[in-house]
């Protein structure tokens, strides 16, 4: 059985929006958002969030009411270091990168790359055409290892996969396209700056009365902000 873990990298000193993972959505922390999609996962053994020494208390305080996450305090501008650090502590075959900017990352998507990954034995598998914001990366441990070792600019140390693209004929990556609905790449919910949180945030009261927003929800939210901004002749046209 593979040992599969998510690890979430989180900080609070991130550049366009500092503290931006304890911004409240709905009254709710949004590393919290992140957490509850992450342990949907039907395949994920643990959630471990990969933060430092200086964002740790803040994190964790927020995080008490989910006693089952963990965390490993590693390097703040080497994330690769922090990510192949955790991975060796925990002893994880197969990493799910998951980002603090993301509260509506999508745990259907996630366990569909996780199968994709597994049955293909990749290195590194991550949906293209899905809303920014929804996806993750699956990444093996000898991929990720590789990476740590041989990674040498600044750029390939913090963002902890452009090693493994900038070499692809080293490694197997899948990169499987999203169809129909599910093919949204225009939609952004990525939260990178005070626009993204509001957006994001308009969300999350849409859809106040559910407990759950699905990638359904999502697309059909924005598809329907978009016509509502249109002219009434273009809106009638694109029902």
């Amino acid at each position: 059985m593979r040992k599969i873990d998510i690890i979430l990298q989180a900080r609070l000193d991130s550049e366009r929006l500092p503290r931006k993972v304890l911004a409240l959505i709905e009254g709710k922390p949004l590393i919290a958002h992140i957490v509850e999609r992450l342990r949907l996962s039907h395949y994920a053994r643990r959630i471990i969030v990969a933060t430092t020494s200086d964002s740790y208390p803040a994190i964790a305080e927020v995080l008490k009411p989910y006693p089952e996450v963990q965390f490993f305090i590693g390097s703040k501008p080497n994330v690769l270091e922090r990510y192949y650090m955790a991975m060796t502590f925990f002893d994880s075959d197969v990493v799910v990168r998951a980002t603090g900017d993301n509260p509506l990352v999508s745990p259907e998507f996630m366990d569909m790359a996780i199968e994709y990954h597994l049955e293909s034995m990749a290195d590194l598998t991550h949906y293209l055409g899905i809303p920014l914001g929804t996806g993750v990366e699956v990444i093996s441990r000898s991929a990720l290892e590789a990476a740590y070792k041989n990674a040498k600019t600044d750029y390939e140390k913090e963002h902890v996969t452009p090693f493994l693209y900038k070499n692809r004929d080293s490694f197997t990556i899948l990169e499987p396209v999203s169809t129909g609905l599910y093919y949204a790449p225009e939609i952004r919910v990525t939260v990178d700056t005070y626009e993204d949180l509001q957006r994001v945030r308009g969300v999350f009261a849409h859809y106040r009365e559910k407990p759950f927003i699905s990638m359904v929800d999502i697309i059909q939210y924005f598809a329907t902000e978009s016509s509502e901004s249109l002219p009434l002749s273009l809106a009638r046209a694109s029902v």
